[in-house]
Parts: C-alpha cells; sequence; structure tokens
C-alpha cells in the first residue's frame, strides 16, 4: 500500500491546490472591484464606522468591521459596504451592511418587513412608535417620521426585487443602512442600484421638517449617552459583592455610567484558583499535579448618592423574609429587609404590580449599592437592570423620602 510519503505529498500537494484556488479567486474579486472604481480596504480600523450609532451599531462590548468596499454607485451616491460583527447584547450580530450617504440626517428610523427586526433599536426608557404598511414596518420616537418614512420607501422596496423578502434597513443620522449586502462585485452592484431609489426618496423635501445634525463620531451605547467603555482596573471589584478567594483577580468588557447620580458598573469578574490533582501514570505510579483553573461571574451594580436600609428582591440573603397581601406577589418575589416597614412602604400595591408585569431580574440593596442578580455580562441586561432600578427608586412615596431627609428625585413616578 502507499506509504507515508506518498500521503504526506498528497496532502501538500491538495493544500497548494486549495490555497492556488483561493488567490485565483481573490485576485478576480479585487479585480472586479477595481473596474468598477471602487477601493477595497481588507483590514479597516473601528474608526471608520464611528459615525454610525443606530443598532447593529452601538451595541455590544466588542465590535469589528471588515472588508470595507467603498465608491460611488452609478447614480453618484457615496457608499460603504462591509462585514460587522459584535458580542455582548442578546444574539449577537454578524453580517454585511451596505451605507448610503444621505444629503441631511435624520432621526433613527428602522423599517422592516416583519422577520428581520433589528436588536436593541428600544432601549428601556425610549418609547417607540410603529407605522404599517402591508407586511412593511416603520418605527421610530415620531411617529409621524415614522409614518412619513413608510410612504416614500414603500414604491421603491416594492420595485426592489434585490431586497424582495429581506427588507432590513434603517435611517442613521445622514446614513440609509441596509443590512445583508452581496460580497460578490456584480451582485453588489445591482443591490446598491436597487438601494439608489430608497435614498432618492429620503432625500427630497418631505422630511426637511424631521433634519437633525448628525450625532458625535463615538462607540458609545445606543440609548445611553452617559454609558462608555471603562478603565479595565480591578478597582472597581472593591465596590461590589464579589468572589474574593482565589488570585489574579481581573475584570474585562467594564462599562460604567452616570446619571442623575447614579453610577453604574458592569463588566465580567475573572480570576484563577489551584487545586491539586492524583494521577496514575502508564506504569502505575502515582504522581500528583497543580491544576489552574479560571473562573468568572458577571457584576452588574449600582452606587446610589444615598443610603437605604438592606432589601433583597429575589435577591441574596440579609434581614428576614418579609410577607405581603399579594398571594401572586408572594408567590413569584422573595423579599427580604432589614427593616420590614422600609419594605413594606417601598412594595406598595402599585410597585407590586409593576413588578409583577415587568418581572425584572433579582436586586439586593445594601446602603448605597445595589448589585442584580444577572446571568451573562450583556448590554440588553444591563439596560433591562438599570430600568429595573430607576422604575422601582421613582415609585418609592414622597413621604419616604421624606421621613428619609431625601430629596425626591427627577424621575418619581406619579
Amino acid at each position: 500500500m502507499f506509504g507515508f510519503w506518498f500521503w504526506f505529498w498528497l496532502v501538500v500537494a491538495l493544500g497548494a491546490l486549495v490555497a492556488a484556488v483561493f488567490v485565483v479567486r481573490r485576485r478576480q474579486y479585487l479585480g472586479k472591484v477595481r473596474a468598477l472604481g471602487w477601493t477595497l480596504e481588507p483590514n479597516p480600523d473601528i474608526s471608520r464606522v464611528a459615525d454610525l450609532n443606530a443598532p447593529p451599531f452601538g451595541l455590544g462590548f466588542r465590535r469589528s468591521v471588515d472588508e470595507l468596499v467603498s465608491g460611488t454607485t452609478a447614480s453618484g451616491n457615496t457608499f460603504r459596504v462591509f462585514e460587522y460583527d459584535y458580542s455582548g447584547a442578546g444574539r449577537g450580530y454578524s453580517g454585511r451592511i451596505a451605507c448610503l450617504q444621505l444629503p441631511f440626517g435624520l432621526p433613527d428610523v428602522f423599517v422592516t418587513d416583519g422577520d428581520h427586526a433589528r436588536v436593541g433599536i428600544s432601549p428601556a426608557g425610549v418609547p417607540l412608535v410603529q407605522a404599517e404598511e402591508g407586511e412593511l414596518r416603520a418605527i421610530a420616537a415620531d411617529g409621524s417620521l415614522a409614518s412619513r418614512v413608510l410612504v416614500l420607501v414603500a414604491p421603491a422596496l416594492a420595485a426592489a426585487g434585490a431586497l424582495a423578502g429581506k427588507v432590513d434597513l434603517s435611517i442613521d443620522g445622514d446614513q440609509l443602512v441596509v443590512g445583508g449586502a452581496p460580497k460578490d462585485p456584480d451582485e453588489l452592484q445591482a443591490f446598491l442600484a436597487a438601494l439608489a431609489p430608497i435614498a432618492s426618496a429620503l432625500s427630497g423635501t418631505a422630511l426637511r421638517g424631521h433634519e437633525v445634525a448628525p450625532a458625535p463620531e463615538r462607540f458609545g451605547f445606543y440609548g445611553h449617552p452617559d454609558w462608555r467603555f471603562g478603565p479595565g482596573i480591578a478597582e472597581v471589584l472593591d465596590l461590589y459583592p464579589v468572589t474574593t478567594g482565589g488570585y489574579g483577580h481581573t475584570v474585562s468588557d467594564p462599562v460604567t455610567g452616570l446619571r442623575d447620580d447614579i453610577r453604574m458598573d458592569a463588566f465580567t469578574h475573572e480570576w484563577k484558583t489551584d487545586r491539586t490533582e492524583t494521577y496514575t501514570d502508564s506504569e502505575g505510579h502515582t504522581h500528583t499535579r497543580t491544576v489552574t483553573d479560571n473562573h468568572s461571574e458577571p457584576v452588574c451594580g449600582f452606587l446610589l448618592p444615598f443610603e437605604l436600609p438592606g432589601l433583597s428582591v429575589n435577591g441574596r440573603r440579609l434581614g428576614d423574609k418579609v410577607a405581603f397581601e399579594s398571594v401572586d406577589f408572594n408567590r413569584a418575589f422573595t423579599v427580604r429587609a432589614e427593616d420590614p416597614r422600609f419594605a413594606s412602604d417601598v412594595l406598595h400595591p402599585r410597585t407590586m404590580e409593576w413588578l409583577l408585569a415587568t418581572n425584572p431580574r433579582g436586586w439586593t440593596v445594601r446602603q448605597r449599592v445595589v448589585v442584580f442578580e444577572v446571568e451573562s455580562h450583556d448590554q440588553l441586561l444591563v439596560d433591562a437592570c438599570e430600568a429595573t432600578l430607576r422604575g422601582w427608586l421613582g415609585r418609592i412615596p414622597r413621604f419616604v423620602w421624606a421621613d428619609r431627609g431625601l430629596t425626591v428625585p427627577s424621575y418619581l413616578v406619579e
């Protein structure tokens, strides 16, 4: 039969063939791009998309851009097409996106056929309005803008065969952003041609009344202008109740924010531990070795500008368990408190009704520190936890603030 060297050289030959095919295809691709007068950046810097702020941008902790093609379409529209990825916000995103320049900036609008809604377009506390026409939906904070955009783009979408059955577009400042762009230059040329009438419809006088200045270029978080990527330093671990055993404590993907004097910190806490393991070698001898295990835990915490008595709502153990008159609430939530009267004051019937309707993650208050029980470090979870904290604080009655000598917050819900 065939010997070792036969198979070795066969594998080498096959590898060389695959590499040659790849090189030929790559050269053909680059040739087509250049023939169309376009420019390709194989490894663009993330700053090349810093002007884009609405989902799928402005989400996640790890973001990347790749294979950026730019140029001008046959209709005169400046465009960018690139691969974009993020993780750390829901299921994440990975896709090829086309952006066409518009003559002026507009508030965020999202248009979908119902099957391609983008994740993260509705941060907690930001009400949106939806306009519908057949299977098409336009979603925006301004209902009149959503309706006008839908009226303008619906005819162009109906005529755009390249977009049939996969409508996923948005207005992000002065950019028309469309998902699902093909990579093949010929297919991409047809795709961009189908987008030209949509861009033209959005560039007329009908939307001038909604015009806004483009947002500043920044890598922020959609719906949270106060959030930013925090410094990756372990000192933040001193602020919140985290695991203290082991060694090598670090934080990864830290995000911090400050609004209404409430500080937010969200990150992954990582550390190591060592253990001794006994094993038997092939000769029957027993040995020991040290094995290092890696550990991590998500942390979502807040620092209040005031102190409150200890309280746990489906959170950590502290104080005594408190029962309420609502059977449904007692079934859904375990409340423990250092001061039962305080718990009754801040978890009154209206708040219990809100908690039953929203079903939030559990949280624990210890003086100024609030921590939530989260299963992962995820931007959408942090958003939901912040909304829960502010929603709960905003429902604390005025007399409680007065009794504690505190100023009633501006976000009070009455």
